[in-house]
């Protein structure tokens, strides 16, 4: 798969200071040229303070932002009924990576798979 979706999960990883190992993976994927999309809502959920979050700001920058519109309201409020869950931006996630095709990076793959199944399609999730 030569796309992929970032969830918060992911961000965090990449974030963390005391490991750089998904910041690395981040990376590999880059210079492989494969492509990641990062809904804006993840982004949200993981920024607090760009000017402490160095790497953060710097693997933003080579990932393609998406922003959440008026479009994606209703089917993500479909796919939430329909899974019983309530978690937007997950959802919007695998939406996202459903309308494009890509995979998805996360540290939370059951909610992900879970979501995934009610969509009755199957993408990679790998672990962040």
């Amino acid at each position: 798969m030569s796309t992929l979706v970032y969830d918060s999960g992911a961000l965090i990883a990449i974030d963390n200071p005391r490991d750089r190992s998904a910041a690395n993976r981040h990376r590999r994927r880059l210079d492989r040229g494969r492509k990641v999309l990062v809904p804006t809502v993840v982004a949200a959920q993981v920024v607090r303070k760009p000017a402490t979050q160095a790497g953060l700001m710097l693997a933003l920058k080579g990932c393609e932002l998406v922003p959440f519109t008026t479009a994606h309201h209703v089917p993500v409020g479909q796919l939430l009924a329909a899974s019983g869950t309530a978690d937007i931006v997950d959802a919007f996630v695998v939406l996202l990576a459903a309308r494009t095709g890509a995979g998805i990076v996360s540290a939370d793959p059951d909610d992900i798979g879970h979501l995934l199944n009610c969509l009755g399609i199957q993408r990679l999730v790998v672990p962040t």
